[in-house]
């Protein structure tokens, strides 16, 4: 029986590896937290990585050696922690509930949370767009979605920053582990009324499901419980970072304003652009060629996707944004078998937010100069810690959505 290390399962320390971040160079070891790790980083080995059936996530890694698993146990019993065979049957469920269909019934729902939250800040004339609408607007439809009730949510923000904050700060650490703890309470409660008092939300039809496809109480919860917290998390990151992009590049802006309809195919390149993902973290279970690079079983791989994004063998002018460009080939939302179940929700409120910030606020711009906008310290993702924006408050108050 393997010994199970009790140590924090040791994923990123991307201060160790800044000098080599978001370089087109083939697979090459560098010290990451005082240890070897591959970096990869171009697109084409990247996007391998990401695929291939040797090469397994963090947490499904952990769970079958015996270590603890990232993020306190975020991903076990999920579709997020797992290989197949476990993989498959997981996804399969989760797909079947989460489909395209049910996320396109959602956008009049989105739409009219989106107008909520800017009815709100419209009349002053400036707002965060971050504490404002990029972590409020995915909170409240990930909520929605999994029939979380609105008097909880405020706490299951907080539960769900804790964890994702967690780092090497070993009283984040802690802090994530308790928070963890009681989101799974909380969760584990919230399943059980609905096994007696379904409401039609996700959740309930996950614990409806049919025998065949039902999982077990286990699974259900692990499953809530991530879907909740990469549902706003991931999303949070692509909203502000989307507005900032665009109000940094007012060619760009223009254009969107002239053909609305090319919000769709926007999405794709400002995800390119400045996506959230910064890295996606592979363990190998066995010797695997990518590239040049032979990476040994045990090894750790860690995939820079923001330089994937740049690779200028793929993207032409890679640090140009350009709306017009097609950017479906992206790695943000991943590749493979653990492609993101997300994808379709986040590109559906990422279209939203867009054109109706542009459309309710047609002089939008940054509130302060472009460099005191900060990012947020997280090993995880890049996202803004703040938006100051400002734009002309309407005439009248029933003008707000004209």
């Amino acid at each position: 029986m393997t010994e199970t290390r009790h140590d924090h399962f040791p994923i990123f320390d991307l201060e160790s590896i800044a000098d080599e971040r978001n370089k087109n160079l083939p697979p090459r070891q560098v010290m990451m937290n005082g240890a070897p790790v591959w970096l990869v980083a171009r697109y084409d080995e990247v996007r391998e990585c990401l695929a291939h059936s040797a090469l397994s996530p963090a947490p499904a890694y952990a769970a079958e050696h015996g270590q603890e698993s990232p993020l306190s146990g975020l991903f076990i019993d999920t579709v997020f922690g797992n290989n197949p065979p476990e993989h498959t049957r997981l996804r399969r469920m989760l797909t079947k509930e989460f489909n395209a269909a049910r996320v396109e019934s959602l956008r009049p729902r989105v739409q009219e949370i989106l107008d909520g939250l800017l009815d709100e800040i419209a009349p002053d004339g400036h707002a965060d767009l971050v504490p404002t609408l990029s972590i409020p607007l995915p909170t409240l439809v990930i909520c929605d979605l999994l029939g979380i009730p609105a008097a909880d949510r405020h706490e299951f923000h907080q539960w769900a920053q804790a964890m994702i904050a967690s780092g090497f700060d070993e009283s984040a650490i802690a802090a994530s582990r308790v928070a963890a703890q009681q989101l799974w309470h909380y969760i584990e409660q919230l399943t059980e009324r609905k096994r007696h008092a379904p409401e039609g939300d996700l959740i309930s039809d996950l614990v409806s499901a049919n025998d065949e496809d039902r999982l077990s109480q286990r699974e259900l919860v692990a499953t809530a419980r991530v879907l909740l917290v990469a549902g706003y998390e991931l999303t949070s990151g692509m909203l502000s970072n989307a507005v900032f992009a665009l109000l940094t590049h007012p060619q760009q802006q223009e254009l969107l304003r002239r053909d609305p309809d090319l919000v769709v195919r926007s999405i794709d390149e400002l995800l390119r652009y400045d996506g959230p993902g910064m890295f996606n973290v592979r363990f190998a279970n066995e010797d695997v060629q990518i590239g040049p690079a032979l990476i040994r079983a045990g090894e750790q791989v860690l995939m820079d996707l923001q330089a994937a994004s740049r690779d200028p063998a793929l993207f032409v002018d890679a640090e140009r944004l350009d709306l017009t460009r097609n950017a479906t080939a992206h790695l943000q939302f991943g590749h493979g078998i653990h492609y993101c179940v997300g994808a379709p929700l986040a590109r559906l409120e990422g279209q939203l937010v867009i054109t109706t910030l542009l459309r309710r606020f047609p002089d939008l711009h940054l509130g302060c100069p472009v460099e005191q906008v900060s990012r947020t310290k997280n090993n995880f993702l890049s996202s803004l810690a703040g938006l100051p924006v400002r734009w002309t408050p309407p005439s009248q108050p029933g003008n707000a959505h004209d």
